[in-house]
């Protein structure tokens, strides 16, 4: 009788991804304790990124815990597009724990210009799994990535932020097709541009500061309002309709809390909680809103 295979050791960075909070409170209670872990030099980022190399789980922990911030920060952009945001915490620190088993310490590169890419391929992964809202080509994607990092090497190389034409000249694409990939993504090249560490400034050091979305960004919320507007139509009432509009700001307007949309329309809190919750009921059940589940909760 053959023994059954032993199970893979999880390494505690790899536990520490799964210790998903599981509410409003405990979300809170994570985001202090994630607080808690001090930012690394370049120098310390390198010296774990050695001991990573030799198979050190210490160090792969970390480097990830340090820079748990930035996962919570990114994860804030892709809100109310199929997944909680808990779930999207969870993805993108799967994507962080991957860029630090494969960060490469030698290349003169900051971690999370490297990482950014991890973390976003990570959450975008599971935004078209889970909510089959919005899928980027492969071929486009896989494009993206190779200018990402070309930007990457020659920066390192060059120690400065390479020009359009060099990033074409390497990548063996055409000028007007590099500037193409760099409009469909957006911010998140800038967030990952490589920094030298003459203490130059990129985005990616200010995260605390508002960033516009990306074009791409911009796609998914289309695509997601194209959609439960569609069911809207099909499946709910004028005031049901009305209710949804507010509450995911299809309405032109930010979304709004239940109270402030019962003062809109002269109804009590509990009166719209039960609309909305109506109206859910009734798009979770479309054929329309298949792909929306995840946000309808």
């Amino acid at each position: 009788m053959d023994k059954p295979s032993p199970r893979k050791k999880k390494s505690p960075a790899e536990k520490e991804a799964e210790r998903r909070p599981a509410s409003g409170d405990s979300l809170n209670a994570y985001i202090r304790e994630i607080s808690r872990f001090k930012p690394l030099s370049p120098d310390g980022e390198k010296e774990l990124g050695r001991r990573i190399q030799r198979g050190d789980h210490k160090a792969l922990q970390r480097l990830v815990e340090a820079n748990l911030r930035f996962v919570v920060s990114y994860a804030k952009r892709y809100r109310g597009l199929g997944l909680s945001f808990l779930d999207l915490i969870h993805e993108g620190t799967l994507g962080l724990i991957e860029a630090a088993k494969r960060f490469d310490p030698e290349r003169n590169v900051k971690f999370i210009s490297y990482a950014v890419w991890w973390v976003r391929q990570a959450i975008f992964h599971a935004l078209s799994e889970h909510t089959r809202v919005f899928r980027l080509p492969q071929k486009l994607s896989g494009q993206i990535s190779k200018l990402g990092n070309a930007r990457q090497q020659l920066a390192s190389e060059l120690q400065r932020s390479p020009t359009n034409e060099e990033v074409a000249e390497k990548t063996s694409l055409t000028l007007e097709e590099v500037e193409d990939l760099l409009k469909v993504a957006g911010d998140d090249l800038s967030l990952s541009s490589a920094v030298s560490e003459d203490g130059s400034l990129e985005l990616g050091d200010t995260l605390e500061q508002e960033t516009v979305p990306s074009v791409e960004l911009e796609m998914i919320k289309s695509s997601f309002e194209e959609q439960i507007r569609r069911a809207m139509l099909e499946e709910l009432d004028e005031k049901e309709r009305g209710v949804i509009s507010m509450r995911f700001g299809l309405d032109g307007e930010d979304p709004r809390t239940l109270q402030e949309i019962g003062e809109a329309l002269g109804l009590s809190r509990e009166r719209i909680r039960q609309i909305e919750s109506k109206a859910k009921e009734k798009l979770r059940r479309s054929r329309l809103a298949q792909g929306l589940r995840g946000a309808l909760n």
